[in-house]
């Protein structure tokens, strides 16, 4: 069992068939980096849905909220909603070192950005990059395979099989079965 964000999920023992993701919204649920609200993936739709601030906005009260919910209700020993884990600053950080390493820019504009990423917050990065957008864009590039990289290991490492491939993505193979 593991807790995440104080609700307890189960990650095996569900059988799980084919899902057919909107992968546009699961990178969208993967960019969220707002900790009042949550994605996950319903396991049964395919579906990837928010929670969070203002989704249960009919409720006035959290004591409403808690009566709304019967308490002889038994919790489920498994679930259907398989929680999206985003990355981290510290992740971002090492994709940035490794952009930088890798790409052929200048080499003084290399040095500022490898400075600004030992000083701190990812920001300062992004903030140099808007005046260089040719390698803001290979950087944006970059970003975006890193990511897909995560998603496809986090659907690799929960067993869920997505119906059919990510777009550009050669890892997942495509699936018809239901």
């Amino acid at each position: 069992m593991i807790l995440l964000g104080g609700r307890r999920y189960i990650p095996c023992g569900m059988k799980h068939k084919p899902l057919q993701i909107d992968w546009d919204e699961l990178e969208a649920a993967f960019e969220n980096r707002n900790e009042d609200l949550t994605y996950y993936v319903d396991l049964v739709t395919g579906q990837v849905i928010l929670e969070g601030e203002g989704e249960d906005a009919h409720f006035d009260e959290d004591a409403e909220m808690d009566d709304a919910v019967p308490e002889e209700a038994q919790p489920r020993d498994e679930t259907t909603r398989l929680y999206v884990v985003s990355f981290t600053d510290d992740d971002e950080i090492d994709w940035m070192d490794e952009f930088i390493e890798g790409d052929a820019m200048d080499p003084e504009l290399k040095e500022t950005l490898a400075d600004l990423v030992a000083m701190g917050p990812p920001q300062k990065f992004k903030d140099e990059l808007r005046q260089h957008a040719d390698v803001r864009a290979r950087w944006f590039a970059f970003r975006s395979e890193r990511l897909h990289e995560v998603m496809d290991a986090w659907m690799e490492s929960n067993r869920s099989a997505p119906r059919r491939r990510r777009p550009g993505s050669s890892k997942v193979e495509q699936r018809n079965d239901d």
